[in-house]
């Protein structure tokens, strides 16, 4: 061998080491890359801990459901949540003007059975649902803490339609149905009888004998026990309160005896029996409580058309026709979507 080659492989074996170094180099820098990507969070979807809501069925607004301060639907959207409060009245009302609506083409959900006018008027003003039916009266004293109440129906409905126009977000008051739903109270007819009660001021005079069948709300309210109180103060001294919560067992409390007096509202369907006797208000210490859809303005403005649906089954509801709807459900028990299904069909609105 001569010394050209000896001397060239002595040179290969000393630069071996160095060429695999920088072979190595190279890998172990694309193995740390490929580590990099490996290790990042994946844009997969992602598994919600147990009990973590995951956009299923929830309390929650719909998506698609326009109310309070997120503006108007697009035009195309028919979409509509409707609301009600916590007793039968509610639920009819709810379901007549949640089913005009889808014989118009809306598709309409229901968050019925919300609870009070201040958790109702809260749904709709935070776009939980679109509408609800509420009561004049309610709207006035329970709502826009108003007082002085105005001369006539009439003047009320004006005075709170303005007034829920100028809220944010703006609320539209639709024109009323033809009724007037009132408190009542009511007496069972062996009480009535026996102590000749005909006006609340002969239930006053005779308290101290009678127990008084009535439910949170009425006590809390300041329309209600309070302004009773205020006006009657002879209310103050029942021999007994029992709460009730439940409009249907309070008159039975009274048909059974375990209360005297009771109170309920004027269209109630119990009051079609002879069991229960109404006492006259001498003093007219209510505001008008007549019903109307009370909707989010930015829906109503993208869909004007709804508007006629919503007066198409207020016009027919008078206090002889809800006490029958109310009574088909709380004494015949019938269901509320039932009982508005078959009313609408028979009056050509479905």
């Amino acid at each position: 061998m001569n010394r050209k080659l000896i001397a060239l492989l002595a040179m290969l074996v000393l630069l071996f080491p160095l060429l695999v170094a920088c072979g190595n180099d190279d890998s172990a820098a694309t193995a740390g890359t490929n580590a990099t990507e490996t290790d990042a969070a994946p844009p997969a979807e992602t598994v919600a801990p147990e009990g973590t809501d995951t956009g299923g069925e929830t309390d929650a607004a719909p998506t698609e459901t326009v109310g309070g301060d997120t503006g108007a639907a697009p035009s195309g959207d028919k979409t509509f949540t409707v609301g009600s409060k916590n007793f039968t009245e509610q639920f009819v009302l709810a379901e007549l003007y949640a089913q005009a609506l889808e014989a118009k083409g809306y598709e309409v959900q229901r968050k019925t059975n919300l609870g009070s006018e201040q958790i109702a008027d809260k749904a709709l003003r935070s776009g939980q649902i679109d509408m609800y039916p509420e009561y004049t009266g309610t709207m006035l004293q329970a709502i826009l803490k108003i007082e002085k109440v105005p001369e006539s129906p009439e003047a009320t409905f004006d005075l709170v339609k303005q007034r829920y126009a100028a809220r944010k977000p703006s609320l539209t008051v639709l024109p009323s149905a033809p009724f007037d739903n009132n408190f009542g109270i009511v007496v069972r007819k062996e009480a009535a009888d026996q102590y000749k009660l005909k006006t609340i001021a002969d239930v006053e005079k005779n308290a101290k004998n009678l127990t008084f069948a009535s439910y949170q709300e009425f006590e809390d309210r300041a329309d209600a026990r309070p302004n009773v109180e205020k006006n009657y103060p002879g209310f103050k001294n029942f021999k007994k309160t029992v709460l009730v919560d439940s409009l249907g067992l309070r008159y039975k409390s009274m048909q059974t005896g375990d209360a005297d007096v009771g109170v309920g509202f004027l269209t109630d369907g119990q009051l079609a029996s002879d069991d229960f006797v109404v006492m006259e208000d001498t003093k007219n210490i209510w505001p008008p409580y007549f019903p109307a859809p009370v909707v989010d303005a930015a829906w109503l403005k993208a869909h004007p058309d709804a508007e006629a649906v919503f007066n198409s089954v207020s016009e027919k509801l008078t206090a002889e026709v809800m006490r029958e709807l109310n009574g088909a459900v709380d004494l015949e028990k019938e269901e509320a979507n039932d009982v508005a299904s078959d009313f609408l069909e028979e009056q050509g609105l479905k």
